[in-house]
Parts: C-alpha cells; structure tokens; sequence
C-alpha cells in the first residue's frame, strides 16, 4: 500500500464520521506538525474530532513526520497544505490527502497522486471495507458538515 500524506480537513472530517479507520486503505498514514497544529486550535474551540485525532497519532496509527519547507507561486497555501505537499514529494508514490482545490490543484501539478476526503471513502468501497450503502450515508453527513461535494460522486 502507499503512504498517505493527511492534510487538516480530511482528519477532521473523518474524525466527524468516526472513520479515521477509512485511511488504512493506505500504510503508512502520515501527517505533520503543522497540519496537528490546525487540529489541535480546533480542540481549544471546542471541536472533539481533535480528540480522536490526537489518539490515532498517540497510538501511531497516525505517524508525524517533518517535512523540509516548501515555497510555491500563488495561489498561496496554508502551512499545513505546504508541509504535506513536501512531505508527500519526499516518499515514493505517496498519495497527498487534501480537500482545498488549490492544494489539490498544486500537487497534482507536483505530479502527486491525490485523494480528499470523498474519494477516500470510494477507495474503502472499492477495496471491500465499506459498503455502497454505507458510502452514501457518508456523503449526506459530509454534506451536513458543510463540504462540498461533486455531484459525479452521487452517480456512483
């Protein structure tokens, strides 16, 4: 299986769904310090999803990993955007998570190979782990959290 590099929208959410699990579908699962970072202000907010984060990444199912820093014309990226795109460049056939479409956008022209938070789903429906049924109800609850969603997904 390929790494996977985990920006902050994509644990959160997953958190939200209670299935950080669907990341297994990768090995190894890692983040930065940056992207725990924006996790964790959600915490101080009030936000619990930080919690379950904050035990995968204790419990190392979740890894943290430095990555050198990385500078790129604009559109400009937020730290953790940034730091899981070099990351993500660092670690052969990696797949960078993101959810920003500038992100998305820079990694693939990066030549990353990229999944958000959807398509992370699809790729649980895809290898056995989850069920069609199941992947629909979680699209209406990541409707419900506000993401925006392709209606090409709905198709599926």
């Amino acid at each position: 299986m390929p790494a996977a590099v985990v920006n902050a929208s994509p644990l959160i959410f997953l958190a939200k769904l209670e299935r950080l699990d669907a990341l297994q579908v990768f090995g190894p699962i890692l983040t930065t310090p940056q992207v725990l970072a924006e996790v964790e202000v959600g915490l101080a907010q009030g936000y619990r999803e930080a919690l379950a984060v904050r035990r995968a990444v204790s419990e190392r199912s979740i890894r943290v990993r430095r990555a050198p820093l990385l500078t790129l014309p604009p559109p400009r990226l937020d730290a953790g955007e940034l730091s899981v795109l070099a990351l993500a460049l660092r670690i052969p056939e990696a797949t960078a998570v993101l959810d920003d479409l500038a992100a998305i956008r820079a990694a693939k022209h990066l030549g990353l190979r990229v999944r958000s938070t959807p398509f992370v789903l699809l790729e649980n429906v895809q290898r056995g782990r989850l069920a069609h049924e199941d992947f629909r109800r979680l699209l209406d609850a990541l409707l419900a959290l506000e993401y925006h969603i392709s209606p090409s997904l709905f198709l599926f």
